[in-house]
């Protein structure tokens, strides 16, 4: 590990800087409910990648099976090839990074598309701010996308559970439909990230303006 790896370390990352600007919207949601949401998030972007990767899928929780298939339709639908899965990015004049889900090569006209997906109940706010980031780490490092969305795997039905023997079982697993949400000129979005960059450079690197 050389000297810049070292320090790309200590950057910090786009999602840190989001949850400094979320907080309080984050602190009227229970802290189980927030991690369930997250270990949650993580296997089912998991499964995404495997399956776009077109690796062995094993067999999922019944509870995440429905969000996993909600965007293997979409992706088979709109998508001709992936291109990069998972990939993390570094700026080394602002000090921050951010790792992306997928970059892809749409059917539709061949565009190429960063895809950010989102198994959350609600859409945020912070989602374009997140990608306007992504963007700006992109360019910096020579990616290209000429679109971004947020594919959110959204329940529109919730799990049905039933109480046997003091055990809680699922009967009907969740219904999800994949949403594809296209996020056209990032301009304002990169602002507010910049502005939320900065203000996290004074208050919590104790950087001069």
């Amino acid at each position: 590990m050389n000297d810049l790896d070292i320090e790309r370390l200590n950057y910090v990352r786009v999602s840190t800087i989001i949850a400094k600007q979320t907080a309080d919207e984050m602190a009227l949601i229970s802290p189980d409910v927030l991690a369930n949401a997250g270990y949650r998030g993580t296997k089912i972007h998991n499964y995404c990648t495997t399956y776009v990767k077109g690796l062995w899928l094993p067999e999922m929780e019944a509870e995440y099976a429905p969000y996993v298939q909600a965007f293997i339709d979409w992706y088979d639908k709109k998508v001709k090839k992936i291109l990069f899965t998972n990939t993390r990015l570094y700026d080394d004049e602002k000090k921050i990074t951010g790792e992306f889900d997928m970059i892809v090569q749409l059917k539709e006209n061949n565009r190429i598309a960063m895809l950010d997906l989102k198994t959350s109940a609600n859409v945020s706010r912070s989602w374009p701010v997140q990608l306007a980031a992504y963007k700006h780490l992109c360019e910096v490092n020579g990616f290209h996308p000429e679109i971004y969305y947020n594919i959110h795997l959204k329940k529109t039905k919730s799990a049905i559970f039933e109480l046997k023997e003091g055990i809680k079982t699922m009967v009907t697993p969740p219904k999800v439909k994949s949403v594809e949400i296209p996020h056209g000129d990032l301009t304002a979005s990169w602002e507010i990230f910049s502005s939320a960059l900065t203000c996290y450079n004074f208050f919590t690197r104790k950087e001069a303006c």
